[in-house]
């Protein structure tokens, strides 16, 4: 499926460590590179930003914010900013529900205006694939990174 890209922009080291396995299973579901996309005419996929606050950035707000049309590329973007009381000290199980539920968010608000400008190519088909992929955000376990124990 080549439907949402997940990045990640951490306000330290710590922050970054906390997030990175729900980045990168998000990606692992969600943005697996193929020619053509599956659910959008001309654009090549959905973009979700993670700001995650920490030690030495804060992003000082929550939630989706900042939709737009990304420059030089034919993508639609938002920021999911997670604040670090959200993320500092939390059971994975705590961490995924908080994360699927900005995911969920944020997909939302990036679905209604690729509806509105008329992008998508089964919407039902997008709806579904996408409720497919959060099961298994919620199910699969977590990828073992380097560097991070």
């Amino acid at each position: 499926m080549y439907m949402i890209q997940i990045g990640v922009h951490s306000g330290s080291n710590q922050a970054g460590k906390a997030i990175s396995p729900y980045h990168v299973l998000l990606n692992k579901i969600f943005y697996q590179k193929q020619d053509t996309s599956d659910y959008f005419k001309n654009l090549l996929f959905l973009s979700i930003v993670f700001r995650v606050s920490g030690k030495h950035q804060d992003f000082e707000s929550e939630g989706a914010e900042f939709l737009q049309k990304s420059d030089g590329r034919n993508v639609y973007t938002i920021d999911l900013v997670i604040p670090q009381e959200r993320w500092q000290n939390k059971t994975d199980l705590e961490l995924r529900s908080y994360i699927a539920e900005g995911v969920r968010t944020c997909f939302e608000l990036l679905k209604e205006k690729v509806i509105e400008i008329d992008e998508v190519i089964d919407e039902y088909k997008l709806e579904r694939d996408f409720e497919h992929g959060m099961t298994q955000f919620m199910t699969l376990p977590l990828p073992e990174l380097k560097g991070s124990t």
